[in-house]
């Protein structure tokens, strides 16, 4: 995902290829990390907020006949159940529909199926380079990933906090994108400044 980007980049005369950095927001913030688990080439990453696994966003809506089936592998039960649980809940369809249209299948079934296997425990020990993890307060995705997260890093590592306080709570600090986006630049700023420049 992330080697085809940092390929590009290495192309162009004005890129420092010491000082590469990457930030996920939303469930980027399980992308990036995976990403840099694999292509070392990245100096410094963000994950806004930290996703330890992505599967718990999806699998806490349903009820827990739903969730059995899939873990039993009873797909059209699965799938029964969801279409007529959906049926009258046109807001719920189109969000569910405009969530899976990443993973390439309209099956839901599938999807909730896929989606049980992303998460970073099986790789998060192989990302080397400086990570910053963003925990906003009241997160509604991923509720105290960002922490557990954090925790498993072998890696330098940075949490930063975002509180009610600040107006700076919610899922990727909706109302103080600025006061986020100053505290990350800041600390890639330093971050990087640590790193030797590349002619």
């Amino acid at each position: 995902m992330l080697t085809p980007v940092v390929d590009s980049l290495l192309a162009l005369p004005e890129v420092d290829s010491a000082r590469i950095g990457a930030i996920g927001i939303s469930q980027a913030g399980y992308w990036v990390p995976r990403a840099v688990a694999f292509e070392k080439r990245i100096a410094a990453a963000v994950a806004d907020p930290g996703v330890m696994d992505v599967s718990t966003s999806w699998f806490d809506a349903p009820p827990s006949k739903l969730r059995k089936a899939v873990d039993e592998g009873k797909r059209e039960a699965f799938d029964r159940d969801m279409n007529l649980g959906l049926h009258f809940q046109r807001g719920a369809r189109h969000t569910l529909a405009f969530r899976m249209r990443p993973y390439g299948t309209d099956d839901y079934y599938e999807v909730f199926k896929a989606v049980r296997e992303y998460h970073l425990r099986d790789v998060v020990a192989q990302i080397e380079c400086p990570l910053l993890v963003t925990d906003p307060e009241g997160e509604q995705f991923w509720p105290g990933q960002s922490q557990e997260l954090y925790d498993a890093l072998q890696c330098p590592k940075e949490i930063v906090r975002f509180t009610v306080e600040e107006g700076a709570d919610l899922h990727c600090e909706p109302m103080a994108m600025s006061l986020r986006d100053q505290r990350i630049f800041d600390w890639l700023d330093d971050v990087l400044d640590r790193s030797e420049p590349n002619a």
